[in-house]
């Protein structure tokens, strides 16, 4: 993923969390911990650790779709796809 100097792109960030989530361990649980950790990685990735990277987590977490019951990474990931797409529930 390149960098992103510029205000967070929620729908670039959500896509490649997704992208995380399936990358390993696809069928374990889902977790919010793990949504947490994946999201602060994702976003200091895009803009390395600094005040954007803050702006960048804290917007991709209010983004974030509840964690149902039983759901796998890859089905997460799906839902976070949809809502990059513009997808709403």
């Amino acid at each position: 993923m390149q960098r992103i100097d510029q205000p967070p792109n929620v729908h670039t960030l959500l896509t490649a969390l997704a992208d995380r989530l399936v990358a390993r361990r696809a069928n374990h649980a889902m977790s919010e911990p793990l949504a947490l950790a994946q999201a602060l990685i994702v976003a200091e990735h895009a803009h390395g650790p600094t005040e954007a990277a803050e702006t960048a987590e804290h917007a991709l977490v209010a983004a974030l779709p509840p964690i149902r019951p039983k759901d796998t990474r890859a089905e997460y990931a799906a839902r976070l796809r949809l809502i990059a797409e513009g997808a709403v529930a």
